[in-house]
């Protein structure tokens, strides 16, 4: 098995071939032989490596993944393997239902969210209010937060993500975001006055960038957040607010905004759901 050939052939998005790559790299490129290939007598041990490696659940179920992918894309059997794979999904939704009585327990309610959000504005802190309200409006990840705002349609293009501030309401385009690929460029129309002088006076104040650094998304983003909490933590405390049984449409309205299914919505990210 050729990790680099089964890569180039795989219609992944070039994030997942990114995320694949580096866990191949530091967990499975060490059983290649010298031609770069995993030998088929190598698989018995790597599995059983996987088992015993100091890591989370999650990490263990990505090295499965790609070890299965490579096993189909070689032709080889994957019934076995499966059989584990089955058994860490079963272990991965005993630990969600933990994390999620866990949070239950910790989160924030949304209006002391909404609050700090407003103290933000009041206190001239732009770049944290604007952080906040697209966190909390428009529920996207970390990377969604990394752009650009412009005062002028030619400075968009269609490759990044934007804020365009016009003179009533601001442009929100996405154009980078994890599940782009799905579901393509995303744009929305922020008529809020707030929301629209806080975009101006951030540049006004000498930047265009939202974020400082793109190096660490989610540390960076937690720098501005309530007791830095994250962009999940963020969305969990929004669908926690929301009466399933009377006004599931706003679920409809986050999933289309998230760029994600309903189903994912509530099955990993509602704490009231185990």
């Amino acid at each position: 098995m050729n990790f680099e050939t089964y890569i180039s052939h795989t219609k992944l998005s070039d994030n997942s071939k990114k995320t694949y790559t580096m866990n191949y790299d530091n967990y499975l490129k060490q059983f290649e032989n010298a031609n770069k290939i995993i030998p088929k007598n190598m698989i018995d041990m790597i599995i059983e490596y996987i088992g015993t490696l100091d890591k989370s659940n999650n990490t263990k179920m990505m090295l499965i993944a790609i070890l299965i992918n490579m096993m189909n894309f070689s032709g080889y059997s994957t019934v076995d393997i499966k059989k584990i794979q089955t058994a860490m999904f079963e272990t991965k939704k005993k630990q969600t239902i933990i994390r999620k009585n866990t949070k239950e327990q910790v989160l924030p309610s949304l209006k002391v969210i909404q609050k700090y959000m407003k103290n933000q504005l009041k206190n001239e802190d732009y770049r944290s209010y604007i952080i906040n309200y697209i966190l909390l409006n428009y529920n996207v990840r970390n990377q969604d937060l990394d752009c650009t705002i412009v005062f002028k349609a030619k400075d968009v293009n269609d490759t990044d993500n934007f804020l365009l501030v016009r003179a009533t309401d601001v442009v929100y385009v996405r154009n980078k975001y994890k599940t782009f690929k799905n579901y393509g460029k995303k744009i929305y129309k922020i008529r809020s006055r707030p929301f629209t002088r806080a975009c101006q006076r951030y540049v006004e104040a000498g930047d265009t960038r939202l974020l400082a650094t793109n190096s660490n998304l989610t540390y960076e983003i937690s720098k501005y957040t309530y007791e830095g909490l994250s962009e999940s933590d963020y969305l969990k405390i929004i669908i926690d607010s929301i009466d399933f049984n009377t006004n599931f449409r706003k679920l409809d309205i986050i999933s289309e905004r998230r760029g994600t299914s309903t189903a994912v919505l509530i099955s990993e990210y509602s704490i009231k759901v185990k």
